[in-house]
């Protein structure tokens, strides 16, 4: 999706630079209408070919503005995809996890239970009688 959106990106500012350097012009040749009556040689703006110019620089503007938009939500994709596959789990490695996990929950700061306000959903430890926040009694 990456690749799309900044291949119509490009596409749309292609186009929006053609469309801003395009000529509107027509060239109108010398007429001698008679009697001394003489129009020059001269460049004119071509109604038509400024209808085009505008109609390329809004399908230019929807180009670029869809492939910037398919460009954002190609960044949003996970990373998980692009990092390397994880190292198997080797028999040192599940002992070492198993003495961190024991550490952590036997550490006096993690409660082993908890318990939850119904009133104003706090969460406490899981010997608490009553919320510390709002007073309410817990259910044992």
């Amino acid at each position: 999706m990456k690749i799309l959106g900044i291949l119509i990106l490009a596409a749309g500012l292609a186009l929006g630079l053609y469309s801003i350097t395009m000529d509107v012009s027509v060239s109108v040749a010398a007429r001698d209408y008679g009697y001394g009556i003489q129009t020059p040689a001269m460049e004119v703006a071509n109604l038509d070919k400024m209808s085009q110019r505008q109609n390329l620089m809004i399908f230019s503007g929807i180009l670029s503005v869809v492939g910037a938009i398919l460009l954002g939500f190609a960044s949003m994709q996970p990373k998980s995809s692009m990092a390397p596959p994880p190292a198997e789990a080797t028999p040192s490695a599940i002992d070492e996890h198993r003495e961190f996990m024991d550490k952590l929950l036997a550490s006096p700061n993690t409660p082993g239970s908890f318990s939850i306000c119904p009133k104003c959903r706090h969460m406490g430890g899981g010997d608490d009688v009553a919320c510390t926040r709002c007073g309410a009694v817990l259910p044992a």
